[in-house]
């Protein structure tokens, strides 16, 4: 059976009762934000339909360890391709499988993994399953939680909202996979905003570190007006990560300027943050975080042959449109 990070369990918890109890819903949806491991969950919900033994996975029956093996043939994905949407015909071939008898005789599962991009006709395709289901048929669809999906498939589904799991649980947990101190932990917690699987990969990949230096090479950025000096020092690996450290430290910087001294992101850089918004409006800096915004969201739009020129136009704005003023 999948193991479940603790805080996913409460809500598994609450699904598998409803389950045993005949109360199941046909259709679930899990809105969730990423870092939080909800795959695990939505696996683990899975799991507890093709088991055949018990009312919980056993993990020993032949429904589990097909599951498992990722060969249960009465599973069926529905995901975009190539990083294309979910097209008509993806759920048109679906549909056709689950009219179909389950192979297994035991139920089918539906995992529709980012419902968001399904296409209009996609998702009128399915919302017709959705609206007569098949027996012994169920739906298992995941998408961001700030994602659009249309009202009618969300009308037809029982949601099921994944957030971040406070404060105190998350760093219990990191504490039981990560070796170190409790303040490391929490900056790690606070510049990922309470994810703790983006929090884990941050300390193991000593993101922490990097990120002190790359700030300060922003700092020197802005002291010497050098877009090409900050430019080679963006990793195209890291590149949405490092623009998010120098959002939450302009963010900072504006909670300064404006009296703010609570909920900082970057509390262990506070001194050099209270430094850079003496000499800011709070006008710029709002118009410095919505120009690194308009970059991050530009790169996520674009190939990799434009990452640089959109950069270094960013920064330039920084400095003619911010900094200069």
């Amino acid at each position: 059976m999948t193991t479940l990070y603790p805080w996913l369990e409460p809500i598994y918890h609450q699904i598998s009762n409803a389950f045993s109890q005949g109360h199941g819903h046909h259709a679930l949806l899990f809105k969730t934000d990423f870092g939080l491991g909800s795959e695990r969950l939505i696996d683990a919900v899975a799991s507890l339909l093709f088991c055949q033994e018990s009312e919980k996975p056993c993990g020993h029956c032949h429904a589990c360890h097909l599951f498992s093996a990722g060969s249960h043939p009465d599973f069926h994905l529905l995901a975009p391709i190539d990083n294309k949407d979910i097209g008509v015909d993806q759920v048109r071939e679906m549909n056709e499988k689950v009219n179909q008898h389950a192979q297994q005789n035991g139920n089918k599962v539906v995992m529709v993994q980012g419902a968001e991009r399904l296409t209009e006709a996609a998702a009128n395709a399915l919302l017709k399953t959705l609206e007569e289901p098949r027996p012994n048929t169920y739906f298992l669809l995941q998408t961001g939680l700030s994602s659009p999906l249309l009202a009618t498939i969300h009308s037809r589904c029982q949601t099921w909202i994944v957030n971040a799991p406070s404060l105190q649980v998350a760093q219990d947990w990191l504490h039981t996979e990560y070796s170190a101190e409790t303040h490391e932990i929490l900056t790690a917690l606070r510049i990922n905003y309470g994810r703790p699987l983006l929090a884990l990969e941050c300390l193991q990949q000593n993101l922490l570190e990097k990120r002190r230096e790359f700030l300060r090479q922003f700092w020197l950025f802005y002291t010497r007006s050098s877009p090409l000096e900050l430019l080679p020092l963006f990793d195209s690996a890291l590149i949405f990560q490092q623009l998010d450290w120098i959002s939450s430290f302009l963010s900072d910087a504006l909670k300064d300027k404006l009296g703010i001294q609570s909920n900082w992101i970057n509390q262990d850089l506070q001194r050099g943050i209270q430094q850079f918004s003496q000499k800011q409006t709070a006008q710029g800096l709002l118009n410095a975080n919505q120009i690194v915004q308009k970059v991050r969201s530009d790169l996520t739009q674009i190939n990799a042959v434009n990452q640089e020129l959109i950069l270094l136009d960013g920064l330039t704005k920084l400095v003619t449109e911010v900094f200069e003023n």
